[in-house]
């Protein structure tokens, strides 16, 4: 027989059955927890593109998901993952939405099931929306007309378009703000879609908080900043001269000086010159044409580098005026204070041009 007392007895099997107790309760609400995290986020959703890389591992794919909200937990999804054998992910294109269960996720991408159609687009700095219509074409991802018509809707949700409302005279509401990148996008693609994927970049990539705070430092709007850095994609040729161009922009901006830059000539008019000719200028009668109106135009006319914007954030300080291409084949320019310096310096691109077309013919 025991020795313990049989009120001890019942005092030890009570105090069992209340941590047994604690355990199934623990037991359920996990269970339930569990349970509730693997469903779909929402009932109906679109597909989204996720690319998983070489090397990513469940905790980083569960991470970003959960930040693109196509799961409810990354826990969840990572429990899930070692509970289900561990399979690893596979690197690649998925089709993902956010009606899907983590489980069905999970097994999308440990059976490699990824999208068999996406295209690599690489849209350059300079690229107007035009161009880019026509970029997207020519990959199969969207026709022309299309993405021009959703180019000009207004429907995005991105926050910082809000501070483009109010604007006039601007050919396409979203130039300069489909910010140029390589993509992936599915052939036959949404233009929507596309749009939408390259607004976020643009956000991600422009607006980070140093550009943001040296925009509210220098008093520039965000369209100010955008525009002015399209001219500069459009002028600078050589890396080091962006900043140049940029304080000759603002010098001349200060003076009340019209900027007289060939590239919104161009845009006015719609259509890519060789040359600019003087009748082209006059011919060019709306408030894109620098040599026309003065300050900056109502937008951009083109999709700015992110070097170019740093540039418009971060200018040289010079007194320069003035700027005309060498001429000599190196995309550099000559810069002057007065135009009395410019003028020489057309002189020096006249001889420059000159003495090119006389070795490329041999003389």
């Amino acid at each position: 027989m025991s020795n313990q007392p049989a009120s001890a007895r019942r005092r030890a099997r009570w105090m069992i059955l209340v941590a047994l107790a604690l355990v199934v309760v623990v037991a359920l609400v996990f269970g339930a927890w569990f349970r509730a995290a693997l469903r779909p986020v929402s009932a109906k959703a679109p597909l989204e593109r996720f690319k998983v890389k070489a090397g990513d591992t469940v905790a980083t794919v569960a991470e970003r998901l959960k930040a693109m909200r196509l799961i409810r937990s990354a826990t969840a999804f990572e429990l899930y993952g070692r509970l289900s054998g561990g399979r690893p992910i596979l690197a690649g294109t998925y089709a993902l939405s956010a009606d899907e269960s983590a489980p069905q996720i999970y097994r999308q991408m440990t059976a490699g099931e990824i999208v068999p159609d996406v295209v690599n687009v690489t849209i350059p700095p300079g690229y107007d929306v035009v161009d880019i219509a026509a970029r997207l074409a020519q990959d199969g991802v969207c026709s022309e007309a299309a993405f021009l018509k959703a180019v000009q809707a207004d429907n995005y949700h991105q926050a910082f378009l809000k501070q483009l409302a109010g604007r006039r005279d601007v050919r396409y509401r979203l130039e300069g703000y489909l910010f140029p990148d390589t993509y992936q996008f599915y052939r036959n693609e949404n233009p929507v879609d596309v749009v939408n994927e390259m607004l976020n970049d643009f956000a991600a990539r422009v607006l980070t908080s140093a550009n943001e705070a040296a925009m509210r430092a220098d008093k520039l709007t965000l369209n100010e900043t955008i525009t002015e850095a399209s001219l500069i994609e459009n002028e600078a040729q050589v890396p080091s001269e962006r900043p140049i161009i940029a304080s000759v922009i603002d010098n001349r901006l200060k003076l009340r000086m019209r900027l007289q830059i060939d590239a919104t000539v161009d845009y006015a008019i719609g259509r890519h010159l060789t040359v600019v000719t003087d009748a082209d200028i006059l011919d060019a009668r709306n408030p894109y044409n620098t040599y026309l109106y003065g300050g900056l135009p109502p937008g951009p006319i083109c999709s700015p580098s992110l070097a170019s914007i740093e540039a418009v954030l971060h200018p040289a300080h010079t007194k320069y005026l003035y700027y005309v291409a060498k001429g000599n084949g190196t995309g550099e320019h000559y810069f002057a204070e007065t135009y009395s310096q410019q003028l020489h310096n057309e002189m020096l691109r006249e001889e420059n041009l000159k003495k090119r077309s006389e070795q490329s013919s041999g003389k």
